[in-house]
């Protein structure tokens, strides 16, 4: 499981956006292998790589974290990967394609069969006064 690390206010903003700017290449690039590797995969499957957008370090996140998208119009669905910067060191462009290409398959896949594990259990919050 992926452990995210927090931004923190001691965390240099250059530093951040370099980081940022750094993995948001990488998974560009490697966003557009998955789209040329994917020519031989169902048209679906090219579909949904083809409405991929990438960010960095995800803007919903107090987390050090890039984000993948997908628009699956026929579910219509949007898929999001979130990725902890620390899993994107020591990664390459080659291996971020093929996983690129596996979630949209795995996705489809438990899309069609209804087969999407569990949500965990709600964590019931203290109301406020109790």
């Amino acid at each position: 499981m992926a452990t995210f690390r927090r931004k923190t206010v001691r965390d240099d903003p250059e530093t951040l956006a370099d980081l940022s700017a750094k993995h948001q290449a990488l998974l560009s690039d490697a966003l557009e292998m998955a789209k040329q590797r994917s020519q031989n995969k169902p048209q679906l499957v090219r579909e949904i790589l083809a409405t991929g957008t990438i960010e960095g370090l995800s803007t919903n996140l107090n987390s050090k974290a890039a984000s993948v998208s997908y628009r699956a119009v026929k579910y219509k669905r949007t898929w999001h990967t979130l990725i902890p910067w620390q899993n994107l060191e020591h990664t390459t462009v080659k291996d971020e394609a093929e996983s690129m290409i596996q979630t949209v398959e795995a996705n489809i896949h438990m899309t069609e069969t209804n087969s999407w594990p569990p949500l965990p259990p709600e964590r019931k919050k203290p109301r406020a006064g109790k």
